[in-house]
């Protein structure tokens, strides 16, 4: 098993990044703000974020079959059992080889009509926040290009999607 960092065009907000889930038994949705990096910033302020900022991104899981949401935080990441594979903070993440993929193919196997190449498609994702951890098993993930311009709106307009 080992964790591969998934590189995006952004970074999680190390600070108050606020990830919502929004699902039901067919979709889900992550919603959360990316770091706003300020060019002049010179590490002696703290920067409030503005309600109105529009540094959000939703993300759509495509074919999940189970999340787990809440912790180890940032401070804690070294309990998790991935930490010794390379589980970071701030990070999105894939793990390759998943054990809860194996658990989950398991717990399906007494299904009469159950084949493991059902699963073959299903991958281990970790969105690692500063005070939360996302973890999901799905085929993959897309980035929503229709978002609103902040929080609340987003998650109004994601609401309606479900």
């Amino acid at each position: 098993m080992r964790i591969e960092q998934i590189e995006e065009n952004f970074k999680i907000d190390i600070g108050a990044p606020m990830p919502t889930i929004l699902s039901n038994e067919y979709s889900l949705y992550l919603i959360f703000y990316i770091r706003d990096v300020d060019p002049n910033w010179d590490g002696k302020s703290v920067k409030v974020r503005n309600k109105k900022n529009n540094g959000i991104v939703t993300v759509k899981f495509d074919g999940f079959t189970q999340y787990k949401f809440g912790n180890p935080n940032d401070e804690t990441i070294d309990g998790h059992p991935l930490y010794k594979f390379g589980l970071e903070p701030y990070s999105i993440q894939k793990v390759i080889g998943s054990e809860w993929i194996k658990e989950l193919m398991k717990m399906n196997s007494v299904h009469p009509a159950h084949k493991d190449e059902y699963f073959k498609d299903y991958e281990h994702f970790i969105f690692f926040f500063h005070d939360t951890c996302l973890e999901v098993v799905a085929t993959g993930y897309s980035f929503e290009k229709d978002s609103e311009s902040n929080m609340r709106e987003e998650i109004q307009r994601v609401c309606k999607l479900l």
